[in-house]
């Protein structure tokens, strides 16, 4: 009995093509000739049948081992590829890893760059700013120098234009200012006066003071000690005034004279 197997495995089902057996069908109305064939005819095709059968196996065999015979060639090629796939991405790595330094290199260059020229920018516009700002200061100093200037100018020509007058008025005010002085204290003006006049006649030996009715006690009171001074009494001096008479010679000391006197000085008279 000739046992059957499967010619082609499951494992080597993809690496063929496989069509469909169409069965031949013997009619039953063959020719009785065919029917009756001699047995030899019979054993021949026994032998066919075989030999066929053999022949099958034999190319099963064969295509069996055919995989065998190019599976290390398939392995070669297979680890030439994954070599040549494995050079390609380091190459590929290398190349990332290059443009990236680059890219660093490049922006760590552009940020120098920047701010050297925004540093830069930043520098001259704030040079220009406070130079502009220098100018125009200077200007306003310049400016108000002028105009200090023309009103020291206004003031010399008004002063020269009004120095008289100028004098008259502060001869006035400061008369004025005496006689309210002199309605309060006009004793102790006289005495004050008295006392300065005195010094310049230190080498008199009898002196003589005339004052004012309203000067006279005090100045009696305050001269009392000195014994060569004489205090008497004028009606026709005013308050606060002093005329003495002595052996080394005469000096009145009459406020209203004195600020004539000022006055003329002044204005040059």
């Amino acid at each position: 009995m000739v046992t059957r197997s499967n010619v082609i495995s499951n494992e080597t089902s993809n690496q063929h093509v496989v069509e469909g057996y169409r069965f031949k069908v013997i009619s039953e109305f063959s020719k009785p000739e065919e029917e009756e064939k001699p047995s030899e005819h019979k054993e021949d095709k026994e032998t066919k049948e075989i030999k066929e059968e053999k022949e099958k196996e034999e190319n099963f065999e064969e295509e069996k081992e055919t995989p065998l015979a190019f599976q290390p060639s398939f392995v070669e090629d297979l680890l030439k590829k994954t070599d040549e796939m494995s050079n390609n991405i380091i190459k590929l790595q290398m190349q990332v890893e290059s443009q990236e330094s680059e890219f660093n290199n490049r922006l760590s260059s552009e940020l120098e760059n920047a701010k050297e020229k925004y540093t830069k920018e930043g520098y001259e516009k704030a040079k220009t700013e406070f130079e502009k700002e220098m100018v125009e200061l200077k200007d306003r100093y310049v400016k108000s120098t002028a105009k200090l200037e023309e009103a020291c100018k206004n003031l010399d020509n008004f002063i020269a234009q009004n120095e008289k007058e100028l004098a008259d008025t502060a001869v006035d005010i400061a008369k004025e200012v005496i006689l309210k002085e002199l309605d309060k204290n006009s004793a102790k003006i006289a005495y004050a006066l008295a006392k300065d006049l005195l010094s310049e006649l230190k080498g008199a030996s009898a002196i003589e003071l005339k004052v004012s009715a309203a000067d006279y006690e005090y100045l009696k009171a305050q001269f009392e000690d000195n014994t060569h001074i004489k205090i008497s009494l004028d009606d026709a001096i005013t308050k606060g005034s002093v005329v003495i008479l002595s052996d080394a010679g005469n000096i009145e000391s009459n406020l209203n004279n004195r600020l004539v006197k000022v006055k003329k000085m002044i204005n040059n008279e």
